[in-house]
């Protein structure tokens, strides 16, 4: 009796192993890329969200692999629609170090991301965003279409029409309790939400390196920067951005928004009027409900 009994723990145990090596073998052969695209497009469908993917594929999911996330996720949710334009993120050492980053990372401005003024001016609702956040950055304009990779800031300067104040408004929240990382961050499109664009001004009369700015939240100065914020040369994170944005297989049109980042700190989007002055270049403002 007790030969069977004994038997029997063993064939049960080994039937847990067999159990456990089976699962284990169907998790390693799911696509990263396929299974995380669903998983990011399906969040932003039941408005929920984004979830962390780096805790679940762990080393299978790359760099190259984050980016065709980020790309099957906007082909399903906005259905091949053009972009409002495309952004760069972790572009300064603050945000870098906050997110364990040693590189820039880009992202999309998705289709009607681009906010536009009502007859008050702009108007945001706080409670569609669950972890908003400001971003004072710069915008750029391309007088030309752009489909293969720039050699040069030469080059780059050459084809840009316009540059004006940009203001982003990502949204970041996500499931888990886990460090939101640069592979996330790229897979999951940066937070991309909404941004407002400012009016421009001739690429060849601005120098981006030179804007300052400080941003008030209901008369109380939140945020200050300057352009150099921004991987130290606003030029080169431009020009990173364009070639970073060709290499994932976009086409960047005339009158899209390239934004470069985050000057200075981001700030928790809250109510009140928010008014962003970058001196000689323009303001912004806007107000939260």
């Amino acid at each position: 009796m007790r030969s069977t009994t004994k038997i029997g723990a063993v064939r049960a145990r080994s039937l847990g192993w067999l159990a456990a090596l089976a699962l284990l073998a169907a998790c390693s052969s799911v696509d990263p890329v396929q299974d995380g695209g669903f998983r990011v497009s399906q969040a932003w469908v039941q408005k929920q969200p984004v979830p962390l993917l780096v805790p679940v594929y762990k080393k299978n999911l790359t760099l190259d692999g984050a980016y065709r996330i980020q790309r099957l996720a906007l082909d399903s949710y906005y259905h091949g629609a053009a972009p409002a334009g495309f952004k760069a993120a972790l572009t300064n050492l603050e945000s870098q170090r906050y997110y364990g980053a040693t590189a820039p990372a880009a992202a999309v401005l998705p289709a009607g991301s681009q906010l536009r003024p009502e007859e008050e001016g702009y108007r945001i609702a706080l409670p569609s965003y669950r972890q908003g956040v400001v971003e004072v950055e710069i915008g750029y304009r391309f007088a030309r279409r752009i489909d293969r990779p720039l050699p040069d800031v030469k080059a780059l300067q050459a084809s840009l029409q316009e540059i004006l104040p940009a203001i982003e408004l990502p949204d970041l929240a996500h499931t888990g309790e886990e460090p939101y990382r640069a592979l996330d961050i790229i897979a999951t499109n940066a937070g991309a939400r909404h941004f407002i664009a400012g009016s421009g001004r001739a690429s060849s009369v601005t120098d981006p390196n030179l804007i300052n700015f400080t941003l008030y939240h209901d008369g109380e100065t939140v945020a200050q920067g300057t352009g150099r914020d921004v991987l130290d040369d606003q030029w080169q994170a431009l020009l990173w951005l364009v070639n970073r944005t060709v290499a994932s297989g976009w086409t960047i049109e005339p009158g899209q928004v390239l934004i470069t980042g985050s000057m200075g700190k981001a700030v928790p989007l809250q109510k009140g009027i928010y008014v962003a002055d970058y001196g000689r270049f323009g303001r912004v403002e806007w107000t939260v409900e």
